[in-house]
């Protein structure tokens, strides 16, 4: 009896190791059969969303410039960048800087928000104004409310908005009025722009 339970065990153990092989062959197939069709749409929506911030413009990669968003970035992890009001953005990534053949950038950027990441892009001029915003991810913000970001009325209040401006949401002291229901949310949109606006002032310095 002994030696039989042994063997239910070595044998319950085999079967139990091949299901998890089997498994994992399976899963990596799916993720190599997805990863592309995946990027591809990921790659299209984020053109689509820099020719509605900017309309007109072409993009391209700038070595120099992304070489300073590296620091830049690192920078706003260590919370070495603070708003004009001094408030925190270690929490924003910025994720992306092209240069638009009209002048100035498209950027990707995120802040925190209550369920995650809030993706933002943005366009800003010569000049250092932003002239587009879209919210391009805010799926794990509450629906209804977070989710409301990408309307209108709401990101149309940065446009025009320099680092002169004191960004932030009226709560704050600022006067950007938040979502109704979702000024987490909406503080994470305000420091994605603040990032960003930043960003683009130190190109230039």
């Amino acid at each position: 009896m002994e030696n039989k339970g042994k063997n239910t065990l070595i044998h319950d153990t085999i079967c139990l190791f091949l299901i998890t092989l089997i498994a994992g062959a399976c899963l990596g197939g799916v993720y190599k059969i997805t990863k592309a069709p995946i990027e591809q749409q990921e790659q299209k929506a984020k053109e689509e969303a820099y020719a509605a911030v900017y309309e007109g413009a072409s993009f391209s990669e700038d070595a120099d410039v992304a070489k300073k968003l590296e620091n830049f970035q690192s920078d706003l992890a260590a919370g070495k960048i603070k708003t004009n009001s001094g408030g925190d953005l270690s929490d924003v990534e910025i994720s992306e800087a092209l240069v638009a053949d009209k002048g100035g950038y498209v950027v990707t950027a995120s802040g925190k928000g209550y369920g995650g990441a809030v993706k933002i892009a943005v366009a800003v001029d010569g000049s250092g104004a932003i002239i587009g915003i879209q919210v391009t991810d805010c799926s794990n913000e509450t629906p209804g409310l977070g989710q409301n970001s990408s309307d209108e009325k709401f990101i149309g209040q940065y446009k025009g908005k320099t680092t002169e401006d004191d960004i932030n949401v009226e709560k704050d002291g600022g006067d950007i009025a938040a979502i109704s229901g979702a000024t987490i949310t909406s503080r994470a949109v305000t420091r994605a722009v603040n990032g960003v606006l930043l960003f683009v002032a130190s190109l230039s310095e």
